[in-house]
């Protein structure tokens, strides 16, 4: 009989596998929670990395502590609650391949302590580091932040079969100074996080926030659990 447990177990294994395939792949380029679409990398030419030439791109955007506030005419969040933060203005980005890409990332939002300070680490950066800009204009480059001063992070990791060496951990520092006009996000206070990474094979990646700024067990529901708030997918084309 333990050949057939073993043969069972590889296919529950198997099936579980894709069944979380199938919700990446269900969920990519469906958020019907943003109407602002898939965010496309701009181009910026050409980079050498690793002695290699690749298409270089940037992404630029933002986390809020009010979903339901607006920029420029449209919202952060179409269902979210004032309790709730949120990436904006959208949780689905796409970039190229094996490229470099350079993501510059306005943290509006206040934050606290991790229940894991391992994400307080900047890991799968070019060089292992991001640079940090506080709202008073200090500027540091650095591998990592104070654990109990997290505002979010921008973790990423690729779908199942897709490139199982490719993750990414930026964290992002806490912003005591929140903004006072959700309308106009650039009258108030924010730390600006920049770094760049190489992106992978073609494929659906997901992110999400490891910091629990949702409620209920260990800070993890409310929000973390609602999808686009904290969540979203990279899609490397």
């Amino acid at each position: 009989m333990r050949p057939l447990g073993i043969l069972l177990t590889f296919v529950v294994a198997l099936v579980a596998i894709g069944g979380v395939a199938a919700f990446f792949i269900s969920q990519s380029y469906t958020s019907p929670n943003y109407p602002n679409g898939v965010q496309v990398a701009q181009p910026l030419g050409t980079a050498v990395v690793n002695g290699q030439s690749v298409p270089h791109v940037a992404l630029q955007f933002q986390t809020y502590p009010d979903s339901t506030g607006s920029v420029a005419g449209k919202q952060v969040h179409p269902s979210g609650n004032p309790a709730w933060p949120a990436y904006g203005l959208s949780n689905q980005y796409q970039v190229p391949a094996h490229s470099l890409v350079t993501v510059t990332i306005r943290q509006y939002d206040s934050g606290g302590s991790l229940n894991n300070p391992w994400f307080a680490k900047v890991s799968g950066t070019v060089g292992g580091v991001a640079t940090f800009t506080s709202p008073d204009g200090k500027t540091v480059t650095t591998n990592h932040v104070d654990p109990d001063n997290i505002g979010h992070t921008f973790t990423m990791r690729s779908a199942p079969g897709v490139d199982s060496a490719f993750f990414l951990n930026v964290p992002l520092p806490t912003n005591a100074n929140l903004p006072n006009n959700q309308t106009n996000p650039d009258a108030g206070q924010y730390y600006t996080v920049k770094f760049s990474f190489l992106s992978g094979a073609k494929g659906v990646y997901a992110w999400n926030c490891e910091f629990p700024c949702g409620q209920m067990v260990a800070s993890f529901g409310g929000v973390m659990g609602a999808y686009g708030f904290m969540s979203g997918f990279v899609h490397v084309v």
